[in-house]
């Protein structure tokens, strides 16, 4: 039998399964509709939806586990990142005149090592929703530059932006995710979040999330998400403002193993 890396990790997955299977005696017509579910699944293109609503949450606590005792704790990217929104030279993330109701948000915070040295130069990918929980690039047409910017550290460290309060929402939910969710008992809501992720040569990626004290789901994220406490925030208001402030640590990368002669 081949031992690798691979081998190590679908073995103990089949294994936890086929143990799963046999400690909740699996009847054959339910596994041959767990198949049809699967197959419908990825039919309906909802595969890397229903992986991420099941499987993310445990893929960052894994990451954490491993991370560097003072860096900041790691959230989900979940699906909308887009590596080609614009660099925010303004100060202000494009929101759009069609929401006469949104409320004002300004994300600021520092960068600093783990040793507390502040960090300069910094990218940061800063993403969130509209205020009907829709995603710049992704839904609706909505251009890529909308709700969304990278941003860069000053030489201080620091950094600011503003942007618009983004709403809970719910998963894709008319498809086979979300028919299985309801099935189970459970929601498919996801709380208020702005997405953060850090990026800097010689650094593990800080990617994370901020969230809303007030928000009904932020307890019961129907993804099962870490929500570090740190990054749950109180209403506090600045000039007519919702801010949201993050002092954010992030680590080397690990030096790479010494190979064998």
């Amino acid at each position: 039998m081949a031992n690798n890396r691979l081998d190590q990790v679908v073995t103990t997955i089949s294994n936890a399964v086929r143990d799963a299977v046999r400690d909740e005696n699996v009847t054959f017509e339910e596994y041959r509709a767990a198949i049809g579910y699967i197959m419908k699944t990825a039919q309906a293109g909802e595969l890397p939806l229903f992986i991420d609503v099941f499987m993310n949450a445990a893929i960052v606590s894994v990451i954490n586990k491993n991370a560097h005792p003072a860096a900041s704790p790691s959230d989900m990217e979940g699906p909308y990142f887009l590596d080609n929104a614009p660099e925010i030279t303004d100060g202000k993330i494009k929101t759009m005149d069609a929401y006469a109701d949104d409320e004002p948000l300004i994300v600021r915070g520092s960068v600093k090592d783990v040793d507390g040295s502040p960090m300069a130069n910094v990218l940061i990918d800063v993403w969130s929703s509209t205020p009907d929980g829709k995603y710049g690039g992704i839904h609706d047409n909505i251009p890529v530059e909308y709700y969304r910017g990278k941003i860069r550290t000053d030489a201080e460290g620091r950094f600011e932006v503003e942007t618009t309060v983004p709403v809970p929402y719910q998963i894709p939910h008319k498809g086979p995710t979300g028919a299985l969710l309801e099935m189970m008992g459970r929601h498919s809501w996801r709380p208020a979040h702005v997405h953060l992720k850090v990026r800097h040569p010689g650094y593990r990626d800080l990617i994370t999330q901020l969230y809303f004290e007030e928000d009904e789901w932020v307890t019961k994220d129907c993804c099962e998400g870490i929500v570090p406490e740190q990054f749950v925030y109180p209403r506090v208001m600045e000039d007519g403002k919702r801010v949201l402030e993050a002092d954010l640590f992030i680590e080397p990368q690990a030096a790479p193993a010494a190979q064998a002669a």
